[in-house]
C-alpha cells in the first residue's frame, strides 16, 4: 500500500486532512481543530485544548482551574468551523488550532498557533503579554518552539525558520531562513547551529548568529517532525517510513533504518546509547545510535501513534490514536497497558513530573495518572459528571 493510500488511515493525524475534515481552508479568518497539547511546572499543568481554550490547571487540586484564556467561552471554534476575528482584536475568542507543544520561558507560555501568530502569555495570570505576528502569506505556525539562551526559534508554513529575541520581541537575523516548503516540526538548537528538517526533503543547518546556510542535507522524502539532537547525531524522521540520522558537523549520513510500517513523525528519544521512536502503523523502534541495529523487535501498539515516547520511572511511556497508553521496559522491549479509559486519542507527548504523567486527548480531555498506584487515575478534566 502506497503513502498516499495510507492516508485514510492517518486522517485523525495528518494536519492536511484535519482540516479538510473540518471542512476549512488554511487563513487568518477560519477557526480550525486543534490538538491537545500539555506542559507542566511547578505543580500547574497548562494546555491548550482542540477548541483554542488555553488553560492553567491545579495538579495538586484535582485539575482545579486556575485561569483561562478566553475568560469567557464563544459561540465560535469548538469540533467545527467558524469565521472569527483574530484573538487580540476581541479577548473573548479562542486562539485557532494549536498542535505544537507550550513552552515556558520565565514568566511567560508559549503558544504557536494555526492562525500565524506566536502568543506570550503570562503564565501566572492568563492574560496575554504580546504577540508576534507571520505577515508571510500561509505563515500558520504547526510546530511549537525550542528555547535556546532567551530566543524562541520556530519553522512556519511559509517555509520560513524564525528566531525571536524574547526580551525585545524583535528577530535576531536580519531576515528569517527560507526552506524549499513547509517546516512542521521544532528545531534542534545547539550553541552555534540550529537544525531543521522542512516538506521539501532537506534537512539544514542554520548559523545560529547570523541565520545563515552551514549545509543542507537531501533526505529524500518529506520531513514532518521535529529533529532530534543528541552527542552531534541529528535523528530525523521522514514519510519515506526511516529514520535517519546525520552528522550534526556536516550533514553526512551516518546511518538510515530499513523502510518501516509507516511515517516516521514524533519526535525520537535518545537515552543512554539507544534512540527510540515510533512510526504511525503503531509501533515503536529501539536503535543503536552508533550503527542502527536494533536493541529489540519493533513494539506493536494496535493502534497509530504519532507522538515520540516520554521516559517514566525508567520506562518509556505512549499513547495511541485509539486512545491507549502503553508503557514499555526499555532494556527488553516488552510492554503493558497502562490505561485504558481514555476519552478520545492521543496526539501529543504526555507530560511527566517524578512518577505522575498527565496526558491529553483528542477531544480536550486532561488526565492526571500516578504510575506508582494499581489504579492510576488521580483525577481529570472536565471532572465527570456525576
Amino acid at each position: 500500500m502506497g503513502i498516499v493510500k495510507k492516508w485514510g488511515r492517518y486522517a485523525l493525524l495528518l494536519l492536511v486532512l484535519a482540516v479538510l475534515v473540518t471542512g476549512c481552508m488554511p487563513g487568518r479568518t477560519v477557526s480550525n481543530v486543534g490538538w491537545t497539547v500539555v506542559t507542566a511546572e511547578d505543580g500547574i499543568i497548562y494546555t491548550v485544548l482542540p477548541t483554542g481554550e488555553v488553560l492553567a490547571l491545579d495538579a495538586e487540586r484535582e485539575g482545579e482551574v486556575l485561569w483561562r484564556y478566553p475568560t469567557k467561552k464563544s459561540g465560535g471554534g469548538g469540533l467545527g468551523c467558524s469565521i472569527v476575528q483574530k484573538p487580540e482584536e476581541n479577548a473573548s475568542l479562542p486562539l485557532d488550532a494549536v498542535y505544537g507543544i507550550p513552552a515556558l520561558a520565565g514568566d511567560l507560555l508559549l503558544v504557536t498557533s494555526y492562525d500565524q501568530h506566536l502568543y506570550a502569555f503570562d503564565k501566572k495570570t492568563g492574560e496575554i503579554a504580546w504577540t508576534f505576528p507571520i505577515e508571510e502569506e500561509d505563515g500558520a505556525l504547526v510546530g511549537g518552539v525550542t528555547l535556546y539562551d532567551g530566543i524562541a526559534y520556530f519553522g512556519s508554513s511559509d517555509h520560513k525558520v524564525y528566531a525571536l529575541d524574547l526580551a525585545s520581541q524583535k528577530l535576531v537575523w536580519e531576515k528569517p531562513f527560507t526552506t524549499g516548503n513547509r517546516v512542521w516540526g521544532e528545531p534542534a538548537v545547539d550553541e552555534e547551529h540550529v537544525y531543521v528538517g522542512s516538506m521539501d526533503h532537506y534537512v539544514y543547518a542554520i548559523d545560529r548568529q547570523t541565520g545563515e546556510l552551514i549545509w543542507k542535507k537531501d533526505i529524500g522524502a518529506s520531513v514532518p517532525g521535529a529533529v532530534t539532537l543528541a552527542n552531534g547525531i541529528l535523528f530525523v524522521g521522514g514519510v519515506d517510513r526511516r529514520l535517519h540520522a546525520l552528522d550534526a558537523r556536516d550533514g553526512s549520513e551516518l546511518w538510515q533504518t530499513e523502510e518501516l510500517g509507516g511515517w516516521v513523525w514524533g519526535e525520537a528519544l535518545v537515552h543512554q546509547g539507544y534512540v527510540y521512536f515510533t512510526s504511525l502503523e503503531g509501533t515503536l523502534h529501539a536503535r543503536s545510535v552508533a550503527d542502527g541495529t536494533p536493541r529489540w523487535r519493533p513494539v506493536s501498539l494496535d493502534s497509530p501513534v504519532r507522538a515520540g515516547p516520554v521516559i517514566i520511572d525508567g520506562h518509556l511511556l505512549l499513547g495511541t490514536e485509539a486512545g491507549a497508553l502503553f508503557v514499555v521496559d526499555m532494556e527488553k522491549g516488552t510492554r503493558e497497558r497502562f490505561y485504558t479509559d481514555l476519552k478520545g486519542g492521543v496526539l501529543s507527548r504526555p507530560a511527566v513530573v517524578g512518577k505522575m504523567a498527565y496526558v491529553g486527548t483528542a477531544v480536550g480531555h486532561i488526565y492526571a495518572l500516578d504510575y506508582s498506584r494499581r489504579d492510576p487515575l488521580v483525577w481529570e478534566y472536565p471532572p465527570p459528571k456525576k
